[in-house]
């Protein structure tokens, strides 16, 4: 027999990223930038850069614009005039394909390798949860078992895995599909789309039925209507639960949903009217009233085309596809609008039924994080705030620079651990300690105060990343992931601290929180008009 054995090298750096995506990129970008001397271990299961984007569908796009996504160091969109000539688009609207976005990850690893900051390991596994000895070692392997790297990490293990975006191809349907059901992802049909294209062949004579409610099932209901030309009548599209969208035309930003709840007390449903009646918030049906907001990007296009599906289908969650003779039946968890009736069948018609599986967590993938600095020797990176995703990283990693350096503002950050109980008067935090408890991941559902926590978590950004918020603020203006790089925007942060410092009992707040909303806003006072 043949005996294996596995190569082994030993490594040694400052930072070991785990993801290659684009929660981890950004994060680089900006700590290779504040601390260049740094040395970074990437590792990926894929064979490339970019995380999620290397396995999602053809037809996608960025749904923002992509001057606000990526690196920091680097525009997306490139040079104006030729986005402006080449593109056709002005740059500030449009938004980068798949290729491009691929393209634009592999060159940014590819150059920090080349200067020595970053080694970069693809199709390779680091399995969280090894026991690491107080000399801080840790192991990763190729995923085709060939080789073992033992990496000796002079500062931290950070995890750029969880804000992972679930998409369909990696997903398949949590729920039984009977045998001879039609069932493609997004990925299938544009492969089946361009082979079709190539044998000069069309999809008459088949009907669509698009399964989610998410941004994936968006871009695949207008990619049918678009580019595929299939009729309207010709696609069902099943809804479980209808959700608010970001008008792309309109003023939408992280901070955009937590203000205009703030505005209305706290309550959800009339802070989502009042975004809709400013051009902010677009639905999908005047005479539906959306449930969630999970932050899907819409252009008035895409809108104009979604509306003129009228066969939707809004029973719930989909349990089963079964097959009854020659009918297709469907049955749902009865939790949708029109869920009394929890089964829809599909008669045979003489055409073929086709089922797109837009059904996977997406980039709100299940994960409930809350602490990220989690210790002096390791991080997780997961959104501070509302999308665009790229800023939070970045801003993880500027305050991770500021710890390594020591110009954080501990001192206040000790205040502001007093006025939240979380610090004995006398107890000297260390620097990871205030990171630890007072930067935390933003929060999707749950109760008004934890809605409103991307707001707090900016404040603090700006108060403890250095002794002067000028300094964090300024950051942030330089920035071109943030909105404070666009001419013209207003932080508001002063505002808003002094908003649910008034407001905060109403709103939920503890008093301990409110006492740390009052020493924030005394320290960003010189913020008030920017």
């Amino acid at each position: 027999f043949l005996l294996f054995s596995m190569s082994s090298t030993d490594l040694t750096c400052d930072y070991l990223v785990v993801g290659a995506g684009a929660s981890s990129l950004p994060f680089i970008d900006t700590l290779l930038t504040e601390l260049p001397s740094a040395k970074i271990v990437l590792v990926d299961r894929y064979a490339a850069p970019g995380g999620h984007w290397v396995n999602d569908y053809g037809y996608v796009r960025l749904h923002q614009p992509s001057i606000l996504y990526g690196i920091a160091s680097k525009q997306l969109e490139g040079n104006w005039l030729k986005c402006m000539m080449k593109k056709r688009s002005l740059p500030w609207t449009y938004r980068s394909t798949k290729k491009e976005i691929l393209q634009y990850f592999q060159e940014f690893v590819d150059e920090k390798v080349a200067s020595g900051q970053l080694d970069f390991f693809p199709k390779c596994d680091y399995k969280f949860g090894q026991k690491v000895g107080s000399n801080n070692v840790h192991t990763f392997t190729s995923i085709d078992g060939e080789n073992k790297y033992t990496v000796q990490v002079n500062e931290k293990l950070v995890n750029g895995v969880l804000g992972e975006c679930k998409i369909p191809s990696q997903c398949p349907p949590q729920f039984p599909i009977a045998n001879g059901i039609n069932m493609l992802t997004p990925n299938q049909l544009y492969d089946e789309h361009q082979a079709r294209i190539v044998a000069g062949g069309s999809a008459t004579g088949t009907k669509y039925v698009v399964l989610g409610c998410g941004k994936t099932a968006m871009d695949s209901v207008v990619y049918l209507l678009r580019e595929m030309k299939i009729p309207s009548d010709k696609i069902s599209w099943v809804i479980p639960t209808d959700v608010w969208m970001l008008a792309r035309e309109g003023t939408g930003g992280p901070w955009t949903y937590a203000r205009a709840l703030l505005a209305a007390d706290g309550d959800r449903e009339k802070a989502c009217m009042n975004l809709e009646k400013k051009g902010s918030f677009v639905r999908l049906d005047e005479d539906v009233v959306p449930a969630r907001f999970k932050f899907p990007v819409i252009g008035k296009d895409e809108l104009k085309l979604m509306k003129t599906i009228k066969n939707i289908v809004r029973k719930g969650r989909v349990t089963s596809i079964d097959l009854e003779g020659d009918t297709v039946r469907l049955c749902f968890d009865g939790k949708g609008r029109d869920g009394q009736d929890p089964v829809w069948s599909i008669p045979p018609s003489g055409d073929e039924i086709i089922f797109v599986h837009c059904t996977s967590p997406g980039p709100f993938n299940g994960m409930e994080i809350e602490e990220l600095f989690i210790s002096k020797k390791e991080m997780r990176l997961f959104m501070l705030y509302a999308p665009p995703v790229s800023i939070s990283p970045s801003v993880q990693a500027r305050l991770e620079a500021a710890r390594k350096k020591g110009s954080l503002d501990l001192e206040f950050g000790a205040e502001l651990l007093r006025a939240g109980s979380m610090l004995v008067n006398g107890d000297i935090p260390s620097d990871n300690d205030v990171l630890l408890h007072l930067v935390h991941a933003f929060q999707l559902d749950g109760e008004v105060p934890g809605l409103l926590r991307s707001l707090s978590t900016l404040a603090i950004f700006l108060a403890i990343v250095d002794k002067d918020p000028m300094v964090g603020y300024e950051w942030m203006k330089s920035n071109r992931l943030s909105f404070f790089s666009i001419p013209g925007f207003k932080s508001g942060i002063v505002d808003d601290l002094n908003k649910m410092i008034g407001d905060g009992e109403k709103l939920g707040f503890t008093d301990n929180e409110i006492r740390m909303f009052k020493l924030l806003s005394g320290k960003l006072e010189v913020l008030k008009d920017k």
